[in-house]
């Protein structure tokens, strides 16, 4: 807390009614340009990493262009609900404070700007501006490509800071980026706060009822920060694990000899996901992915067409039949303008369950690019249940149900890929006859 006492000379301090915990003081005091910080669910990390954003923008002397601060969570509704309500709470004392609702922002006496920025479109408007200080909270429910290719280019102009914090969530992104910082000790500092390294964080008897409550793995991660426990929930992550030990996620060049085939999850305010593969004997290899948020089909369609690759199949989801309500076009209409001589077979209906079990059992057909493919790996990696037993949608889900899309799909147009593609047989433009009709083609007879 700020001294509350006017001094007989030079200007009155203004005391911000914050009294930071014992273990969140060297966080507070560190010089790192990086923070990394794990702590447990009720460690009070919230509430320390805005007034640690609040005291570096208040100590920023820069005049032009105003220092520039960002808090980012996982969800918008976190964002407003909780956070905004803690940075008005703190910053309330300073005189002249400027509060913009509309765009979760404050603006310091100083003239320095804190934003606040919830989910994977709320951070892509980041891009292109500059930043001194950000704050990742919750990191392991965050995107881990927006780390790379938004808020490291956006930190680069004032040589900015960063604070990657969260729970832990098991072997994922998160413990990926403190593996990292362990290699890297003179860039970054280290935290970690588990409850028994936090005195009066909670009372010992709550601690022990919690303890009871939660099975031993929960507590493990969430109490004890344990990157050792595996992800509650996960869909695919012992079947990685086997695949990875097993040297199925490796360096997996493009084979010319074979035609592409894709996998599609749609978004437009979402992500949006395509993995790019190739059928290779009885393997599936996965050389490629693109990925990307608020573009249209057209972007995507360019980025494909910009890499070295033949296609012979696009498989989107069952929803690209939908109907743009502007245009009164669907966007498989669209994609077929896009593609014209490709086959585009939509992925037929199916249960969630149906297609989860569909991808389980093709993962063990893939060899994985280790570097092409690693965004899709974290999400597939990441991919798990709630508690209520429904898949969790969050950044993971993305690039996972593109996957489950592809499972699903696979055996529908296994005969196209193995005869060489669309453009070997000739179906009279792309494909939407139902697989009896394909089955029963005089062109597929005689090239099975």
């Amino acid at each position: 807390m700020l001294d509350a006492t006017p001094e007989t000379a030079g200007p009155p301090r203004i005391t911000i009614p914050y009294v930071p915990r014992e273990h969140f003081k060297p966080l507070h005091a560190s010089k790192k340009r990086w923070i990394f910080e794990v702590a447990h669910r009720r460690a009070g990390k919230t509430v320390a990493l805005c007034n640690h954003t609040i005291r570096k923008a208040l100590e920023n002397t820069r005049t032009f262009p105003p220092p520039r601060y960002a808090y980012i969570g996982p969800t918008f509704a976190q964002a407003k609900d909780l956070v905004w309500g803690y940075y008005k709470h703190y910053t309330n004392p300073l005189p002249n404070v400027k509060v913009v609702e509309g765009d979760l922002q404050i603006i310091l006496p100083t003239g320095a700007m804190i934003n606040l920025y919830g989910g994977a479109a709320a951070y892509e408007r980041m891009r292109g501006l500059y930043f001194d200080g950000v704050v990742a909270d919750e990191y392991p429910l965050l995107n881990p490509s927006m780390m790379g290719s938004v808020v490291r280019p956006c930190l680069a102009d004032y040589q900015g800071w960063a604070v990657i914090s969260g729970t832990s969530n098991g072997d994922d992104h998160f413990h990926d980026l403190k593996k990292r910082a362990e290699l890297e000790p003179d860039k970054w500092d280290l935290f970690s706060l588990p409850i028994n390294e936090t005195r009066g964080a909670l009372l010992p008897e709550e601690v022990e009822e919690m303890r009871k409550d939660m099975t031993a793995d929960e507590f493990a991660r969430e109490m004890m920060c344990s990157f050792d426990a595996p992800i509650e929930g996960s869909y695919y992550g012992e079947i990685l694990n086997e695949i990875t030990l097993a040297g199925h996620v490796t360096g997996v060049p493009y084979d010319p000899a074979a035609s592409c085939f894709t996998w599609w999850d749609l978004g437009i305010d979402d992500e949006m996901f395509i993995w790019i593969c190739q059928l290779v004997g009885r393997k599936i290899h996965v050389i490629d992915i693109i990925q990307g948020t608020g573009k249209g089909l057209e972007w995507y369609s360019t980025k494909l067409k910009e890499r070295p690759y033949h296609y012979a199949v696009h498989v989107p989801p069952p929803d690209i039949k939908a109907r743009e309500l502007g245009t009164g076009k669907s966007r498989y209409e669209i994609l077929m303008s896009l593609w014209p001589g490709t086959t585009i077979f939509i992925c037929p209906e199916h249960r969630v369950e149906d297609g989860i079990t569909a991808t389980r059992a093709t993962l063990r057909m893939c060899y994985f690019d280790k570097v092409k493919t690693e965004p899709g790996l974290s999400a597939l990696k990441n991919y798990h249940k709630t508690k209520t037993g429904q898949p969790l949608h969050n950044w993971a889900s993305h690039g996972s149900d593109a996957f489950r899309v592809g499972s699903v799909a696979m055996n529908h147009i296994m005969s196209l890929l193995r005869a060489g593609g669309s453009n070997v047989i000739p179906l009279n433009g792309p494909l939407r006859r139902n697989l009896s009709r394909m089955r029963s083609s005089p062109a597929v007879r005689r090239l099975s």
